[in-house]
């Protein structure tokens, strides 16, 4: 009896809906993971205060979502979140641009950055907690001293992290492109660049947190408004769920804004695979 014929892209076809499946049950499971250990650190959580530990030091996850929901309600967490927003979005935005301008000018010069990467690594070990109220001191009591400090922590790691990704390009590539005549500007956008890239949106990702603590830093050592005064202020009171719910709404922005960067990557990722040369047998 004559074997059926062998139908390949059928085969295909059905071993990438099960990949799929596959790939659907696993973060099936991953989610109900998540949500069991979030669920079970609640109840943990609700059981030990005021029995384990006093609950004006801790809450109850019922008392911060009261007083999450009254903030909420009352408007007064929109009028902190803005200002925290605003100032962790420019500061953020400074940090990034001068960190990629200064590591091209760096990487544009010879022998540069040798001379001040020891410079660049003695303010980097600085404590930012010991500079901010100097920052304060010189620029006032507004919304620029929090700017400057959330540009001073997202500077340095997008600065070191650009560097690393101009020097990683192939010395061998860019030997080929001087043989075949490009210029030094063609090969910075064409070969340069597009290394450094990578190193350039995985340090956007990590210095998102790193502007919101910079920001409100500056708002606990000295402000009358943003998301570090509002905790800052519960925290004076000893009013503890309002602390919580302060936090909380903090975390909710940085995932925001994390959430809108990995968008970012995600889409130059698809970008370069579509760029791709797609290699032939």
């Amino acid at each position: 009896m004559p074997n059926p014929p062998f139908d390949e892209a059928q085969l295909l076809r059905r071993a990438a809906a099960e990949a799929a499946r596959a790939d659907q049950r696993e973060r099936w499971l991953v989610l109900a993971l998540q949500a069991t250990l979030l669920i079970g650190f609640l109840l943990l959580w609700d059981y030990a205060s005021g029995r384990w530990v006093e609950r004006v030091f801790i809450s109850t996850p019922g008392l911060v979502a009261t007083a999450f929901a009254t903030i909420l309600r009352s408007g007064e967490l929109w009028h902190h979140v803005r200002f925290t927003i605003v100032e962790t979005l420019a500061g953020y935005a400074i940090g990034v641009s001068l960190g990629v301008l200064a590591a091209l000018g760096v990487s544009l010069m010879r022998n540069a950055e040798p001379i001040i990467r020891p410079f660049l690594i003695v303010m980097y070990a600085v404590p930012k907690v010991a500079i901010a109220p100097l920052i304060i001191l010189w620029f006032g009591l507004g919304l620029l001293p929090k700017i400057l400090l959330a540009a001073l922590f997202v500077f340095f790691v997008v600065f070191l992290n650009t560097v690393a990704g101009l020097r990683a390009a192939s010395p061998q590539l860019m030997g080929v492109a001087a043989v075949l005549g490009a210029s030094p500007g063609a090969t910075m956008r064409k070969i340069v660049l597009p290394n450094a890239a990578p190193y350039v949106l995985a340090s956007l990702r990590l210095t998102i947190p790193s502007a919101m603590i910079g920001a409100v830093l500056g708002e606990f050592i000295s402000s009358n408004r943003g998301l570090g005064y509002l905790v800052a202020a519960a925290s004076s009171r000893y009013d503890t769920a309002t602390v919580f719910a302060g936090i909380l709404s903090l975390l909710f922005v940085v995932l925001a804004l994390n959430g809108a960067v990995g968008a970012l990557d995600r889409r130059w990722l698809r970008w370069r695979q579509a760029a791709a040369p797609v290699s032939r047998r």
